[in-house]
């Protein structure tokens, strides 16, 4: 049983580790060794930073262990109550990789486990996503469809769906900086180079107020600054050429401007089709991307990021031949991304973080042989934060931050010199949270959370919300097993318009306000995970979810009223999410298994009663079960192996049950008469309608996929080189697309169009 004076009797060791220059050292491993147990162990955050808290009182060895650097010891004595601090300098060495590797990689999962209370956060890291099976070159948005509560709807989209929500209603951060739409060709695959990460860490349910502007979840993408040393990673694949150079400032040029030291990374990517194909014949398409990271680090300690992306896709077919293409497009989208962060540690644990970032995306499409038609679509968010973590005492820890930001629109299209479709608007969010975690380490974590968000759209009201979270952990077996509960509300002020049935498609943005409502939702979900031994992981949590706002088109717009082109809806999901994960040794992986219920509910606007009834339906992200099976595993001659096997219940769609000859009025003197609209004169307009059941009221049949890689790298002289393999679809399975109906024919006949077939792709990456 606790008592007040036992915590009395228990100390903490805290402080930060360094290089030589004075940049923090990331992932060190510190440990507490009483002879040879280790009474407490920790890993350094990206600060450096360690806690080591209640400690029994007594003599220790203070031992840090970090791959790149040589081990360094310390004797201290803990007092009851004493709080040590140690400044550490670490010195540059080759050491021993396996071992400290695999243990620092255990003791991040580890310390997530036993510091995270609510929030449901699964990692993938470089290693993951190089093994990992995929689709021409890895991709880190594609990689997170094999955890579990996420679902892809289509082979051809890399865009997701969390536990029940929209794709729209996810927070994708680079380096902390909100990036709009982030995907090539059309949503085929993501703007983030693999070759620039360090982790993507998704949080799909419970995350902490700090974290606001979309309800149903957050990834997180780090970009990896490098280590300093001067270094090239490359790679061609059958989509693109790539290229990542890292290195750092020269010491004395960084000193000029009052920096330690500079570690930057760069990288650029291009599709090569056009380029390849120019002397056959002009290929219509195009893309192009850079990104860079810039860190640097004060005598003092202090960090200072920088973060930049930019890409473009390019489809013009405008200088393609007329008669091969008789209608010419010129179609251009991408993102632009800029952000500053500058982070200072504090003394006894936490720390002070300021950011400012613009982010834009925007789309546009015009006709060359009809001058007057063009579609854009633009969405720009700019936004300056503060956030402040600190603790009182070893168990006790406050955050508190704000965010203002200014996000605007504009959505276009227009012919003959007339606006078929517009929509612009502005808009401030202010947001403040408040964030405590009060822990009795191996026992109890409470975290309680308010968050209060102001709106002020142009067009549109004024709208205030507060958001209270709460989430408590309880621990059983030693530490080893956890109980935890989490309920929050969360809101979303934008929405996309674009159609999530369509495989292939772009976003058009559009803002709460005026034209559409702002997005509630309330969540609980509950929860048991743990550990066994060291090697295995495992969690089950079950969730519902409520939706408030949701949107689709109004196919009964009112062509006179601006305000009511979106139609706003309910939405709820339920289900239950599986984690069983082996973390070390030569064979290991994961199974995750998600079952899901989720449903729309929407106002029939072309009922006549007045008040109209609604319709119910399951989006076309409802996948009642999903089941992911990752393995990764060494093969003969040095070869590495890594398998997906995906399976899942068909998503819904609106089945076509029959057709019907239909009649259209026609006006003659004297009065009118029905004309079957098949009438010879009337040949161009058909003369059948389509008979459609309730909208997704059937399911595509069962969806399962096997996807193999195979990677080995060669050790030169200069460097490594690493051919790898991959194969998508391995046993061919004709997984449906959507179907085809033709009703000319007797009797009428149904056809499907396939997913992907069988897939060989294959490339190379370079590194020195």
């Amino acid at each position: 049983m606790w008592l007040p004076s036992l915590e009395a009797q228990l100390g903490t060791v805290q402080g930060r580790v360094r290089g030589e220059e004075g940049s923090a050292v990331y992932g060190a491993t510190v440990r507490l060794l009483a002879g040879t147990i280790t009474a407490a162990a920790a890993d350094t955050d990206r600060l450096g930073s360690f806690r080591l808290a209640s400690v029994p009182a007594g003599t220790y060895q203070l031992l840090v262990q970090a791959l790149g650097y040589a081990e360094q010891t310390e004797l201290l004595t803990l007092g009851p109550g004493q709080t040590l601090e140690y400044d550490l300098r670490l010195i540059r060495q080759a050491i021993e990789v396996e071992g400290i590797l695999i243990e620092a990689e255990r003791s991040r999962e580890r310390v997530r486990f036993e510091e995270i209370g609510g929030a449901t956060v699964r990692e993938i890291n470089l290693s993951d996503l190089k093994q990992l099976p995929g689709i021409v070159e890895a991709d880190p948005i594609r990689a997170i469809e094999v955890l579990p509560g996420v679902v892809s709807t289509s082979d051809f989209s890399a865009s997701f769906h969390v536990r029940g929500g929209s794709a729209d209603q996810n927070l994708i951060l680079l380096d902390g900086v909100p990036i709009f739409s982030p995907f090539h060709l059309g949503g085929f695959f993501s703007v983030f180079n693999a070759d620039m990460l360090d982790r993507a860490e998704l949080y799909s349910g419970g995350f902490p107020a700090e974290h606001g502007g979309r309800v149903s979840s957050v990834l997180q993408i780090e970009s990896d600054p490098g280590d300093g040393d001067f270094q090239v990673d490359a790679g061609i694949s059958l989509l693109a050429t790539r290229v990542a150079i890292g290195g750092s400032l020269p010491r004395s040029t960084a000193n000029s401007v009052g920096l330690a030291n500079v570690k930057w990374r760069t990288s650029a990517r291009r599709s090569y089709f056009d380029v390849l194909m120019k002397p056959a014949f002009e290929f219509p398409y195009h893309l192009t991307d850079f990104q860079t990271v810039i860190e640097g680090w004060t005598t003092s300690g202090d960090r200072i990021t920088l973060t930049g992306y930019t890409g473009e896709d390019v489809l013009d077919l405008t200088r393609l031949d007329a008669e091969d293409f008789p209608l010419r497009i010129d179609w251009d989208w991408g993102n632009d991304v800029f952000g500053g962060r500058w982070t200072r540690a504090r003394r006894g644990g936490g720390s002070l973080d300021v950011r400012a970032n613009v982010s834009r995306y925007g789309t546009g499409l015009s006709f060359p042989d009809f001058a007057d038609t063009e579609f854009t679509s633009r969405i720009a968010q700019s936004q300056l934060r503060v956030d402040l973590d600190t603790r009182p005492t070893p168990t006790l820890g406050i955050t508190v931050g704000g965010a203002l930001e200014r996000l605007s629109y504009l959505n276009l299209f227009k012919t003959g010199g007339t606006e078929f479709g517009n929509g612009e608007g502005d808009g401030w969010l202010l947001g403040t949270y408040a964030q405590t975690s009060w822990t009795r380490p191996r026992e109890w974590l409470l975290e309680f959370g308010l968050r209060f968000d102001a709106w002020s759209p142009d067009p549109g009201d004024r709208v205030f919300e507060l958001s209270p979270r709460l989430a408590v952990k309880r621990f059983l077996d030693g530490g080893d097993i956890a109980v935890k509960v989490a309920a929050g509300r969360y809101t979303q002020f934008l929405h996309s318009l674009r159609d999530e049935e369509v495989p292939l498609g772009l976003d058009i943005w559009v803002l709460a306000g005026a034209s559409a409502p702002h997005v509630v939702s309330d969540q609980l979900q509950f929860g048991v995970e743990g550990y066994r031994d060291i090697d295995w992981f495992w969690s089950i949590e079950a969730y519902v979810r409520s939706f408030d706002g949701v949107v689709t088109f109004n196919v009964a717009d009112d062509p006179n009223d601006d305000f009511d082109d979106i139609l706003s809806g309910d939405g709820l999901s339920y289900g239950v999410d599986l984690l069983l994960r082996k973390e070390t040794g030569d064979i290991n992986g994961w199974i995750a298994v998600s079952f899901l219920r989720a449903e729309r509910t929407f106002a029939d606007v072309l009922a006549p009663a007045i008040p109209r009834p609604s319709i119910t339906y399951s989006p076309i992200f409802d996948r009642r079960l999903d089941v992911d099976f990752v393995l990764r595993y060494p093969l003969p001659w040095g070869w590495q192996g890594g398998l997906r096997w995906n399976v899942g219940t068909g998503t819904p769609y609106t089945r076509a049950i029959g057709s019907y000859a239909y009649y259209s009025p026609q006006f003659a003197r004297g009065g009118g008469r029905l004309q079957w609209a098949g009438a010879a004169e009337n040949q161009d307009f058909g003369g059948y309608a389509v008979a459609l059941e309730g909208r997704n009221a059937s399911r595509y049949p069962t969806y399962h996929r096997l996807d193999a890689s195979f990677r080995k790298p060669f050790e030169k002289s200069w460097g490594t080189i690493t051919p790898h393999i991959d194969l998508v679809n391995v046993y061919d399975q004709r997984n449906v697309l959507f179907y085809f109906y033709e009703y000319d024919r007797s009797p009428a006949t149904r056809s499907g169009v396939s997913m992907f077939p069988i897939l060989p792709t294959f490339g190379f990456e370079v590194h020195f």
